[in-house]
């Protein structure tokens, strides 16, 4: 992640993994995330789709419902490991009931130690 993409984040993203599907088109792709935020989300993938291209992601965390939403990628890595590979995905047309969803569980992981298992 580039320090000017961080500048341009009004949210901070909390590192977390978990899975997630990305529907695109007639296709999908399982993967998982690096990090979160209220606004947006880093997906793991050696085979980003590319930038700006809408997308639906459906996750679920814990026993947290599944959440479904619409995004627009960003931005694409492709420089570096293969864990750094990705893209950087911001969610439009959110509801405020799912944006709030998803600021609890940010907020939640956000005060886990380190060690503590995400289920």
């Amino acid at each position: 992640m580039t320090s000017k993409i961080q500048e341009k984040r009004k949210n901070t993203r909390v590192p977390v993994q978990f899975d997630v599907t990305v529907f695109h088109d007639k296709d999908y792709l399982i993967s998982f995330t690096k990090d979160i935020s209220v606004d947006g989300m880093f997906i793991s993938t050696a085979t980003p789709l590319a930038k700006g291209e809408k997308i639906t992601i459906d996750f679920k965390v814990g026993a947290e419902k599944t959440q479904s939403i619409k995004a627009k990628i960003i931005w694409v890595n492709m420089d570096g490991p293969e864990s750094d590979r990705g893209m950087g995905v911001k969610f439009i047309n959110v509801s405020p009931k799912t944006k709030k969803n998803i600021l609890l569980l940010v907020n939640r992981i956000a005060i886990l130690p380190d060690d503590a298992p995400i289920n």
